[in-house]
């Protein structure tokens, strides 16, 4: 038999590595988008997570081997239905350390999806004059938004509410408040194709494992200690502490996790063009429009993902035209 080997899996560069405080997820930082004032928009966008396929585009990388040539290339597909602004929320800019604290929040939900939000009370026209009202003890305002899941494949009726921060000066967030109030806020008003987008999720959660299945220790042999499924040394004895290096049992998955750099290849609306036969694998079918993002995002089929314009300088020179969908 030949001998087995596993590299090391848990990477170093998570710690702690504990679990999500909420399965939405959330960036908290934008690279100073929000701080340009030249234009006011939406800086972020969310959408569902409904798998992968290749793609075939052209390389438009010039001085490559394959320039001009077809290539198959690995894209995931996200649903992105159409955002509906429902309110927003006031932020006050603290001392660094303490950040932002909320100064207020107005919220107005349609009638059959406050019924499945619990907790949350639909607010009259009359306080959101008095909302408009709490602006001189604020200086930021982000829009609440939210995911209408009824309209997707995924089973869930309770709606996403989502935060969408907003570029520019704060009293343009204001004006932009008041004309996208009770509308639609599409993905094409925010990413246009070619971006370098950051893709934030929820890793898919397995629970409190060993370190075996944590981070692929070796099996012991049966009369090691009587145990095999555990470290052979946690550390000396002198210094008289373990190693935060040892691998230990603990939370494994369902961790934030980023995925830089992945291309924007496609917004699109054609669901005949994207759509399987069979529909996609625990998923379904697409029902409104998505785009195609260039490798593999976290997060397992039907999570909620984030999306924000890359904060990293372009490594990969990925150029392509007349990108295709393989079915």
């Amino acid at each position: 038999m030949p001998k087995k080997y596993k590299p090391r899996a848990g990477s170093m560069a998570f710690y702690p590595r504990v679990r999500a405080r909420s399965i939405i997820p959330k960036f908290n930082s934008y690279n100073g988008l929000e701080k340009d004032e030249s234009v006011c928009k939406p800086i972020a966008y969310y959408g569902l997570k409904v798998g992968m396929m290749q793609a075939t585009a052209k390389n438009a990388h010039k001085n490559t081997s394959s320039y001009g040539h077809e290539v198959v290339l690995p894209v995931t597909v996200i649903e992105t239905p159409d955002l509906k602004v429902s309110g927003a929320r006031l932020y006050k800019n603290k001392k660094p350390i303490t950040g932002k604290e909320a100064v207020s929040e107005f919220l107005k939900f349609d009638n059959l999806l406050l019924k499945k939000i619990k907790g949350k009370k639909s607010n009259d026209k009359k306080e959101l004059d008095v909302f408009l009202k709490q602006t001189e003890k604020a200086d930021d305002l982000v829009l609440l938004c939210y995911i209408d899941t009824k309209q997707t494949t995924i089973g869930q009726k309770k709606p996403v509410l989502v935060e969408i921060p907003l570029s520019g000066k704060f009293e343009d967030k204001i004006s932009y408040f008041k004309e996208k109030f009770t509308k639609t806020l599409p993905i094409s008003e925010v990413f246009d194709v070619d971006t370098d987008l950051d893709v934030k999720s929820i890793s898919k959660g397995h629970g409190f494992t060993g370190p075996v299945k944590r981070f692929g220790i070796k099996i012991q042999r049966p009369k090691a200690q009587q145990i095999q499924r555990h470290v052979g040394s946690i550390g000396p004895w002198h210094p008289a502490t373990i190693m935060h290096t040892v691998p230990r049992a603990g939370q494994h998955g369902f961790h934030n996790r980023v995925a830089y750099m992945k291309k924007l290849l496609m917004i699109g609306s054609d669901l005949e063009k994207v759509n399987p036969k069979a529909g996609f694998k625990k998923y379904g079918v697409v029902k409104n429009n998505y785009i195609l993002v260039s490798g593999n995002v976290p997060g397992v089929t039907k999570r909620v993902v984030a999306l924000r314009k890359s904060t990293r300088k372009p490594r990969s020179k990925l150029t392509v035209t007349d990108v295709n969908i393989i079915n």
